[in-house]
């Protein structure tokens, strides 16, 4: 094999690779697969303000963390000093995070009767959004309040239960 041979191998390799992961549309284009949208644990600190309705900054995680999926994942919170951890614990059902339009996510944290849907836009390497309190009681009004989602380090071992 010849020089040019082996320069050319190797990108006929990512060309595959990419065609491979794409589809074409209905006109023919090539359309690309989304990438993972969160590819390794990313961990989160959530400041509130702007409370509607009700709402209190200890109605929802002050911390909160993604762990890896391609359109989903599995996600952790801590909650604020002020909440008790059997109040917590009651909106644990349920924890996890999905892809809404392309570059914002869905985090929820649910049980029975209530819980939390944090609706989060990607800015940098940042969050920010609404986080709103949710419950199975009909008649109230809607409590939520604007938060802003600080990346930081996350703990060394992130792996979930199973």
């Amino acid at each position: 094999m010849g020089v040019r041979a082996i320069c050319v191998l190797p990108a006929l390799l990512v060309v595959a690779c990419v065609v491979s992961t794409s589809k074409r549309s209905a006109n023919g284009s090539l359309v690309t697969t989304p990438q993972p949208a969160v590819v390794t644990p990313e961990c989160y600190s959530l400041s509130y303000s702007d409370p509607v309705g009700s709402a209190s900054a200890r109605l929802f995680p002050i911390w909160v963390m993604l762990l890896p999926g391609s359109d989903a994942g599995a996600a952790v919170g801590r909650h604020s000093p002020q909440t008790s951890d059997q109040d917590w614990a009651g909106l644990l059902k349920y924890s996890g995070w999905k892809r809404i339009p392309s570059d914002s996510l869905e985090i929820m944290f649910t049980g029975d009767f209530e819980g939390i849907r944090i609706r989060a836009a990607r800015t940098g390497t940042n969050l920010s959004g609404r986080a709103t309190w949710l419950t199975d009681v009909i008649g109230l009004p809607e409590s939520s309040m604007v938060f802003v989602g600080d990346r930081e380090q996350c703990p060394q071992n992130t792996a979930p239960a199973t």
